[in-house]
């Protein structure tokens, strides 16, 4: 096959991978020491790139990876690697505990849904591989927000209104990003009948790489008569060890 070049973005290429190593001070006069190409090229590639969102400046001068190209890493990461990687993990939480497992992705600020195991029961949920959500309502979507980088939900929440679904669901940004760090605290998300009522979710985030960025998360999901919070520490727990372990595979250490 013929190799063909493009030397434009060969060098953008070259500088995106410099900076994404995140092992020396990333200012235009140290790439282009670094990549010997001239601070004019450079300063030009930078300036489109950042125009773009796929790279950053920040107050020191200095170039990190933009938001876009996480969220285009992230896209690729969640829809092609992780079903394939949790598709056995979700199968035993699912018999293990008697509920519906969900596997979900953050996608263009909404949660979507990519894998489903549903036990034989009486209790059927709606949900399907494809489905798309608001994110705040649902213990998936919170489980990886709280873990995004705080401009990030900034701008999906300047987009996307937090709409009301029950009394119990957070309609105002404020306290929503409050609750985001209550969950990063305690390592799961809850959605209590914020959705619909009579749902409860258990929620937990997975991560890939070994800088460990969230890429998804695993949920139970059941009827609040069945799940409920007085008993759920053994279930959360169970979720947990079920996202560590397809985080785990997927080279998050």
């Amino acid at each position: 096959m013929k190799k063909y070049s493009v030397p434009a973005l060969e060098k953008s290429i070259a500088i995106l991978n410099l900076i994404a190593t995140g092992q020396r001070k990333n200012t235009v006069t140290e790439i282009h020491k670094h990549l010997e190409l001239s601070k004019a090229t450079v300063f030009t590639i930078l300036s489109v790139l950042e125009s773009y969102d796929i790279v950053k400046k920040n107050k020191g001068g200095e170039y990190e990876i933009g938001v876009k190209l996480y969220e285009l890493g992230m896209s690729y990461i969640s829809k092609v690697d992780i079903v394939k990687v949790a598709q056995p993990y979700i199968e035993n939480l699912m018999k293990d505990t008697g509920y519906t497992v969900h596997l979900g992705v953050l996608d263009e600020g909404e949660l979507l849904y990519v894998a489903k195991e549903e036990p034989d029961s009486f209790i059927k949920f709606s949900t399907f591989p494809g489905l798309r959500s608001e994110f705040h309502i649902a213990g998936l979507g919170k489980a990886i927000a709280a873990h995004l980088e705080e401009d990030v939900v900034d701008k999906i929440l300047a987009e996307k209104k937090l709409t009301r679904h029950t009394a119990n669901t957070i309609t105002d940004n404020r306290e929503f990003k409050q609750s985001l760090k209550t969950i990063k605290e305690k390592g799961y998300a809850l959605e209590d009948e914020e959705g619909e009522i009579g749902v409860r979710c258990i929620g937990v985030p997975v991560f890939s790489g070994a800088d460990g960025e969230v890429v998804g998360a695993v949920s139970i999901a059941g009827h609040t008569s069945m799940l409920q919070l007085e008993t759920s520490e053994t279930l959360i727990k169970r979720v947990q060890e079920t996202a560590h372990s397809i985080s785990k595979s997927l080279g998050s250490i």
